[in-house]
């Protein structure tokens, strides 16, 4: 019989050595211990701990999922706005029963904040937890893990986007790449244009590269250094969370030049991996990155109930 119980402190460590045997395939996302989830997750101010389930049987932890109802996290959103959603779900492979009973609940839990959709594990409006944890800046469920896709399937949440995940190692420092004219780079710290993108970050130190053409900022970068993957990686990674170039100067090898220049400052920093998120239909985008040497990894899924 399996119980679904709230979240307690006194679970967590249970809830972290499942969260890592379950992921342990995965080298990509970096191992969880309990001082690392109470100071990247509990300490944010929009986590709720009744959002938190936690599925036992036979006295034994057998899942946990993270619902929440949290602002978006990307400068574009509304600040004030929150959204309900789902951002982690685990249990072993052989117990779907145990992870279709903790999307029910968690759904259920939800619907009192929904008005319409909710989402779950999606790009959609952003990532206020387990960023830079869970395949870098912009976490979705990865295709590799199907039996959370099929628990979130039965209890009615659609596949609603598509990403790819591209990883890269980096043995010596990337070179630098020459657009067809020259550009200025101006190089910073990532802009945090409200509270909750900032504390999405909490952390980590994300750093964005403007390319200036004439005065005017024709692309940027913005990238982050995540060391939690040493463990898995023996190395730091660093992962491109956004990256853009303005329609009138695309073409002109200005986001090459910038996926370059945030590699090669990364390999000084000590990363020796390279890794970014895209959609599955930005062609453009994969022909940039498998430039640079990345490859696709696995595939990611954002899935939504309506």
């Amino acid at each position: 019989m399996i119980t679904i119980e709230n979240y307690d402190r006194k679970y967590l460590e249970d809830m972290t050595e499942l969260y890592n045997s379950e992921t342990a395939f995965e080298p990509y996302i970096a191992r969880l211990d309990p001082d690392i989830f109470i100071e990247l997750i509990e300490k944010k101010s929009y986590f709720d701990p009744e959002g938190i389930f936690i599925a036992i049987q036979n006295v034994e932890i057998v899942g946990w999922i993270h619902a929440c109802v949290a602002p978006g996290s990307e400068g574009h959103h509304d600040p004030d706005k929150r959204i309900p959603r789902i951002r982690m779900l685990i249990f072993p492979r052989e117990n779907l029963k145990a992870g279709i009973a903790l999307v029910a609940e968690a759904t259920a839990w939800l619907r009192q904040f929904a008005q319409s959709e909710i989402e779950a594990i999606h790009a959609r409006s952003g990532y206020p937890f387990y960023r830079g944890l869970w395949l870098g800046g912009e976490p979705m469920c990865p295709m590799t893990m199907p039996h959370l896709q099929i628990a979130f399937e039965t209890v009615g949440y659609k596949n609603d986007q598509e990403s790819v995940f591209m990883t890269s190692y980096m043995p010596s420092q990337p070179k630098d790449y020459e657009a067809s004219m020259r550009l200025e780079f101006i190089e910073a710290k990532a802009d945090m244009r409200h509270e909750p993108m900032r504390e999405s970050w909490i952390g980590f130190d994300p750093m964005r590269i403007s390319a200036i053409l004439g005065g005017e900022e024709a692309g940027s970068i913005s990238y982050v250094i995540i060391p939690y993957l040493i463990d898995r990686l023996s190395a730091p990674c660093m992962n491109i969370w956004s990256m853009g170039v303005k329609e009138k100067y695309r073409r002109r090898g200005i986001a090459t030049a910038l996926v370059a220049r945030a590699m090669s400052r990364s390999y000084l920093m000590g990363a020796r991996f390279a890794s970014v998120s895209t959609q599955l239909w930005n062609a453009p985008a994969h022909a940039t990155y498998l430039k640079l040497g990345l490859r696709p990894h696995c595939i990611l899924a954002g899935r939504l109930l309506k």
